[in-house]
C-alpha cells in the first residue's frame, strides 16, 4: 500500500541490504520487492544476478563504495583481510575503506547512495505492466502454499509466466489470500485462483477489494464467487495502488 510519501520499495530494500553483513542469498530472500525486480524466486540466482549487474557498472570509485557496502570483494578493496566487525557491520566497512582511499565515511555513504540509484535503474522489471496471477492451495482448511506469477501484457493465454519473489507464508488457517500492487508496477490485471483440495469446500467465497489491510474483512467491494471443480477464480482489471485485492472464504 502506498503511504503519503511514495517511495520505491526496491530502493528501500537495496538500502536495507547494505546493512549488517551486506549482500547474501539468505538476506535477499527476505526482500520480496527486490526479488521481484530481479525476476526470480530463487535467492541464489537473484544474488548472482545482482552481483552481475554491479560488475557491469564498472570499477569506478563510486561503484567500489557500493561493493564495500554490500560486503563484496572486501579483501581486494581493503587491501587486507577484513576484520570480523568489517564483515558484520556497514559502518566498519566504510571506515576501513575510507582509510584506504583517504575519504570520509560520509563521502562514501553519499557515493553509495548515488550508485545505488543507478543500480536500481538497471533492474529490468522496473516498469512491469503485464498480468499478475496469484495461485493458492487450501487443504484441511489451511492455506498450504501461494505462488505469484507475472506474464507479459500481450500473453493473454497466460502461457509463459515467471515466478516472482514472494515469501511463502507459514501454513495458515486464515480464510484469505490477498495481494497489493507495488508502487512501481502498473499491471493490466491481477487474477486469483484458489484451489480447495479434497472434498471440504467453504460455504461462501468472495473476491474483495479494500482500502487497507485492516479493513479487508469489511471489504468495501465484495463479489460472490462460485467454486467450479474445487477452484475459485476471479480477475480484477486495471488494479490500482490504493487497494489490496484478494479472495475471502467462509467455512
Amino acid at each position: 500500500m502506498d503511504t503519503a510519501v511514495d517511495t520505491d520499495p526496491v530502493v528501500e530494500e537495496l538500502r536495507k541490504l547494505r546493512e549488517g553483513p551486506g549482500l547474501n542469498a539468505d538476506r535477499l530472500s527476505r526482500l520480496p520487492n527486490l526479488m521481484a525486480a530481479l525476476g526470480t524466486s530463487d535467492p541464489g540466482a537473484a544474488c548472482s544476478s545482482l552481483v552481475a549487474v554491479l560488475r557491469e557498472m564498472g570499477d569506478g570509485e563510486r561503484v567500489r563504495s557500493l561493493r564495500v557496502d554490500f560486503g563484496l570483494d572486501l579483501e581486494e578493496l581493503l587491501e587486507r583481510p577484513p576484520s570480523t566487525k568489517e564483515i558484520d557491520f556497514l559502518g566498519d566497512r566504510r571506515n576501513g575503506y575510507g582509510e584506504v582511499i583517504g575519504r570520509s565515511a560520509k563521502t562514501l555513504a553519499r557515493w553509495s547512495d548515488r550508485t545505488l540509484g543507478e543500480l536500481r535503474g538497471r533492474l529490468l522489471t522496473d516498469q512491469f505492466a503485464g498480468r499478475v496471477v496469484v495461485t493458492a492451495g487450501v487443504q484441511d482448511r489451511r492455506v498450504a502454499g501461494i505462488e505469484v506469477l507475472a506474464y507479459e501484457r500481450d500473453d493473454t493465454q497466460l502461457s509463459n509466466g515467471r515466478a516472482i519473489g514472494h515469501p511463502n507464508p507459514e501454513d495458515s488457517s486464515l480464510p484469505l489470500v490477498m495481494c497489493g500492487i507495488p508502487s512501481h508496477w502498473h499491471p493490466v490485471s491481477i487474477q486469483f485462483a484458489v484451489a480447495f483440495l479434497g472434498d471440504d469446500y467453504p460455504i461462501r467465497v468472495w473476491a474483495l477489494a479494500s482500502e487497507s489491510v485492516v479493513n479487508v474483512c469489511f471489504g468495501h467491494e465484495r463479489f460472490a464467487l462460485e467454486i467450479d471443480d474445487g477452484l475459485a477464480r476471479c480477475r480484477i482489471d486495471n488494479p490500482d495502488h490504493e487497494h489490496v485485492y484478494g479472495v475471502w472464504w467462509e467455512w
